[in-house]
Formats: C-alpha cells, structure tokens, sequence
C-alpha cells in the first residue's frame, strides 16, 4: 500500500493549512505504524516537518524512500527542494536533475526548481529557459511560476519581459492555481513590483 485514503488526506492538510502540526504528525504516523513503507505518508511526514522549520529531521523519510528506489522522482525532487532551502544549488540540482531523468511526463515543479537552480549557479540564461518550460508546462497557470519570472527578468534588467508577466498576471489572476501560498501573497508581491517598474 503507498496511498493515504482521500478524506484521511484531506483531513491533514486541513490540520496543516491551520497549523496543527503535532497533531497532523500523529495522524500521519499512525499510517506509517501499519504501513511503513507508505511512500506517500512518509512525503506527508517530511512535508510537516518541512512546515514546522526542521529541514534535517523532514530530510530524514526522504532518505529512506530514496534508499527503497533511487530514482524515485518525487522523493529526488523534494531533496532537491531541501537543499535549495540550505542554499546548495550544486547539490540540490543533482538531485533535481534526477528527479526530471526519472519523472515519466513533464513536471512544471521539477522545472522551475531546476530553473532556479541553474540559475542561482551562475547558469543565468539556462535557469530561464527552464522557468519559460515550466510556465508553458503548466499552461500558463501556476502563480509562483509567474512571480519567479517576475522577480528573475526584473534582476536581469528585462523590463519588458517584466511588465509582460506582471500584466498576464493580472489578466489571469482568477484563473491562477496557487498550491502553497495564498493567492494574496502573489496580489501583494506583483502590485510591489509594478509600483517599482513605474518609477524606473
């Protein structure tokens, strides 16, 4: 068995979006106490712990999927993300590397990971190119995509690829899919933004 069943599911990310996280951990480990080797249980272990700000423990059931299969993408991918969150951009696109050979359709978020990755190790234009994938790979439709390009063209001087986002931002706005931030923290970031390309 490697799922958790969907209202089960549903009731952790209730706790984590309110920030019961003892309790979503204790819900969680009762899966794993049946079933140890429930992958997605342990991504929910490691997802909590990630949330509660204790990157090594959360990095902890990551390992142990990756010693069960090595190519597994999502366990590679979320190893990644925590060494991005160390600011290891050489190990983190190792793994995020892997996470894109191993994955059997197109990710949007291994994409822009990976991206930001290349980009952030000096490989400016390649990181780009990968953040224009992940933006066409997720139809255009992932807000922090969007923000990520915002900020990297306004980093490179790019103003017009700027105000191109920041407009198809607002155009689409309500069509957005927003997976861990409020879309509100998008509205705020991209008004700031635009404030700042008036005035230059």
């Amino acid at each position: 068995m490697s799922y958790i069943e969907s209202s089960f599911f549903d009731e952790i990310q209730d706790l984590k979006a309110n920030g019961e996280y003892n309790l979503a951990l204790k819900k969680v480990n009762g899966i794993l106490c049946v079933d140890p080797d429930n992958k997605d249980a342990l991504l929910e272990v490691a997802d909590i712990l990630y949330l509660k700000g204790d990157i090594e423990s959360a990095s902890k059931p990551i390992d142990y999927i990756l010693v069960k299969k090595n190519t597994d993408p999502m366990g590679l991918y979320v190893k990644g993300v925590f060494e991005m969150e160390k600011t290891n951009w050489s190990v983190a696109k190792k793994y995020l590397q892997e996470a894109l050979i191993n994955s059997e359709d197109e990710n949007p978020e291994i994409l822009r990971c990976y991206g930001l990755c290349e980009y952030w190790r000096g490989n400016k234009q390649k990181g780009i190119d990968f953040l224009e994938s992940s933006f066409k790979s997720s139809s255009g439709l992932d807000a922090e995509v969007i923000y990520n390009l915002v900020e990297i063209y306004l980093l490179e001087h790019e103003y017009n690829n700027v105000n191109y986002y920041i407009q198809y931002y607002k155009n689409y706005r309500n069509n957005l899919n927003s997976f861990e931030k409020d879309l509100s923290f998008y509205d705020e970031k991209i008004d700031l933004f635009f404030e700042y390309l008036s005035v230059i």
